[in-house]
């Protein structure tokens, strides 16, 4: 896959634009690096299972600058695709490793956000395609609140341009100053041939309306350089932990932050694996254009017999036709159309014999640790 995929191999390989191994399952990627201003710094483990980077002073002009529309219409996907295995899916009975906890979301004027009913569903013996429903929401929802805290991320790696999706979260920093977008590991760093390569020059636009002048209505929200991952990714690019949160400075337009401007997703971790999702993303290859947000509802349909690794409860299965550059789109339990409930997974990889669906690590105790940047709770 050119672009910033990622195909896996049973043997496997990750990345972007170059090939290199990934994980345990074979793993295949496109990324590339490389913008004007890169926000460099030195990664350091913080809580055992973490590797965090501090914010630094980044040049937001000049990021905003070189991200002008033609580059963000021509942004490669960032994807992970696993090739030359045939999915291997498990009954979904997985336990869950530790006490259930949540966070919530809020609204942009700082209010608590309505939470729906949590209903764990039974778990069923789904079949190929799985059951889904999968739709563009009317654009005037977009930039309505939930739906505007799900967006699209643009990053250069490696010298090209790439993008994926990615949510307005609860942030670490508490609700005074909502900064941190949840998204896929891969979305952050390429670890292809083990070189782990950070992204550069990113910014996230929540409500992206690519069908229009006006696609950025909440402004666009650049890289301040902090991030968090796990080691598990980091070193081994281990899908069960492929999960990262980066931090944004103010809106280019207002000068609000995220949490000001749209609010933020709640978030989840050792809940059940049989859930109801809702799903978002920004799907960009055929034979979507990455022009649309795109919602999808889908419950689990099992876990993945082919892939293990450092989170014991195996990645989970729903139905979900996104393609390249949904990766990172929250999966949420509990949204309805008041608030948008709870991260509890997101568009993480595919199988390419099975296009019709997508597969998402578990969130366990770690995922909150890494959303919380390397603290146990926050």
């Amino acid at each position: 896959m050119p672009s910033y995929a990622t195909k896996i191999s049973s043997s496997a390989t990750v990345r972007r634009t170059i090939p290199a191994a990934l994980c345990a399952a074979g793993l295949m990627g496109a990324w590339l690096a490389a913008a004007p201003v890169a926000a460099q710094a030195s990664a350091h483990a913080a809580a055992p299972g973490t590797v965090v980077r501090a914010a630094k002073s980044v040049n937001a002009k000049a990021v905003l600058a070189y991200w002008t529309p033609a580059r963000l219409r021509a942004a490669k996907s960032a994807d992970v695709i696993v090739t030359g295995s045939k999915p291997h899916v498990l009954p979904a009975t997985g336990k869950a490793p530790g006490k259930p906890g949540h966070v919530a979301g809020g609204m942009p004027r700082g209010q608590a956000a309505a939470v729906g009913h949590l209903a764990t569903v039974s778990p069923a013996a789904f079949s190929y395609p799985y059951p889904y429903d999968s739709f563009t929401p009317q654009w005037a929802l977009w930039h309505t609140y939930p739906y505007e805290v799900n967006g699209k991320l643009f990053f250069t790696n490696n010298g090209g341009g790439y993008v994926c999706s990615a949510t307005a979260v609860a942030s670490a920093s508490g609700t005074s100053n909502e900064n941190e977008i949840w998204t896929a590991g891969h979305c952050l760093v390429n670890t292809g041939g083990n070189n782990q390569v950070y992204d550069s020059s990113a910014l996230f636009i929540p409500a992206y309306n690519g069908n229009l002048s006006n696609f950025d209505p909440f402004g666009e929200f650049v890289w301040n350089g902090g991030s968090s991952t796990t080691t598990a990714w980091y070193n081994n690019s281990e899908l069960t932990e492929d999960e990262a949160a980066i931090t944004v400075g103010t809106s280019s337009t207002t000068g609000r932050t995220l949490g000001q401007a749209l609010g933020w997703d709640g978030f989840a971790w050792n809940f059940s694996v049989n859930e109801q999702f809702v799903a978002f993303g920004y799907p960009a290859a055929s034979p979507y254009n990455g022009k649309n947000m795109v919602e999808d509802l889908g419950a689990t349909a099992g876990q993945d017999g082919n892939i293990s690794g450092a989170n014991a409860t195996r990645p989970i299965v729903i139905g979900n036709p996104m393609t390249g550059g949904s990766s990172g789109g929250a999966w949420n339990i509990g949204w309805n159309t008041n608030g948008p409930g709870y991260i509890n997974g997101h568009n993480d990889y595919k199988y390419s014999n099975q296009p019709l669906a997508m597969y998402s690590p578990y969130q366990d105790s770690l995922s909150n640790d890494v959303r919380c940047f390397g603290a146990t709770s926050c």
